[in-house]
């Protein structure tokens, strides 16, 4: 996407203190909590952590997907200046599968299984926009030739259940791309594909980004994929983003001792026979959290201060939530 000098983006999307409830018997548990961030035009966003720690959330959050019992209690998700949480149902349907776009991790929240793939997709880009049925077919055909799906006029007469999980998910990911919103929100989209196509998909997803501006939200595990894909980086636990920053600060030189962990703990190249590092301890449950900061209780380097919640640091642009943030000597170590 080429920029003139001097031009000021407007984000893409501004997430400000976004608070995500579910009301439970036992209690009430807050899924999102007081999550605050900015997606640019063309940028790619990782948005990692471990299972449980809010990253879908987020991304339904962002959509307008919580259904009881759960509610967005707080916050503010603007999307080019206009707050998504104010819009009408109707005005939220209509900008929702066209100027946004969101991947699940099971294809099948996406497809329906009774109708043919040409169905669906001509559908979906005939829903937003004024175009006859023959252009509708090659923008889905085209769609599905840039996702690594051969024989795409034939594949777009099939049924759901005659593909694989992994030719179901590429789908998916086609439909999110038949539109080319301004936004997609990509949920472990590709969990379930193999090596090869999973690098076809980034590729295309770099690529998107790049010449059309499309800002992008990857929520995943997987930090390596992270690396690779992502500009800017925000780490979730226990339903805060406690770290965030580009991808060669956050993970170059993590601060909050979460972030240090995830890395640490991750295949390297040590020694044959060298056990993994792990994070001690399970993540805490959303109804049962500890007091000041969640992380406390799996910390080693806890200490009573860490009873109240940790300010947000931010150095160089780099911002992390800990009293006691990891030097970056030890990072070296």
């Amino acid at each position: 996407m080429q920029i003139s000098p001097g031009t000021t983006l407007q984000p893409t999307l501004d997430v400000r203190h976004l608070t995500t409830q579910f009301a439970a018997r036992a209690g009430v548990a807050i899924a999102v909590n007081d999550v605050s961030f900015t997606v640019m035009p063309g940028q790619i966003m990782g948005l990692v952590g471990e299972s449980g720690s809010g990253k879908s959330m987020t991304g339904y959050s962002v959509m307008g997907l919580i259904a009881a019992p759960g509610d967005v209690v707080a916050g503010e998700v603007l999307f080019k200046g206009t707050d998504l949480r104010r819009l009408a149902p109707e005005a939220m349907r209509a900008i929702r599968g066209d100027r946004i776009a969101m991947i699940f991790q099971d294809p099948m929240m996406t497809l329906n299984p009774v109708l043919r793939i040409d169905t669906q997709m001509m559908e979906a880009v005939q829903a937003h926009h004024p175009v006859g049925r023959e252009t509708a077919r090659a923008m889905a055909r085209d769609a599905l030739a840039r996702v690594g799906i051969a024989s795409p006029d034939e594949r777009l007469l099939a049924y759901p259940h005659q593909f694989s999980g992994g030719m179901r998910q590429r789908v998916a990911i086609a439909i999110a791309l038949l539109n080319k919103p301004d936004l997609i929100i990509c949920d472990e989209p590709t969990t379930a594909l193999d090596v090869t196509i999973q690098g076809q998909i980034l590729f295309e997803m770099q690529k998107l980004c790049r010449e059309s501006g499309t800002a992008l939200i990857w929520i995943t595990h997987d930090l390596s994929v992270v690396a690779g894909l992502a500009d800017t980086v925000c780490v979730m636990y226990a339903g805060k983003i406690v770290e965030s920053g580009t991808v060669n600060q956050v993970l170059g030189a993590p601060r909050h001792p979460y972030t240090f962990g995830l890395i640490a703990s991750a295949p390297s190249r040590d020694p044959r026979g060298q056990p993994l590092r792990q994070i001690a301890g399970m993540t805490p449950s959303l109804l049962q959290l500890p007091s000041g900061c969640a992380f406390r209780t799996r910390c080693e380097r806890a200490t009573g201060v860490c009873n109240t919640p940790p300010p947000q640091v931010v150095v160089d642009g780099q911002a992390f939530r800990c009293f006691h943030p990891v030097a970056l000597d030890e990072v070296a170590t």
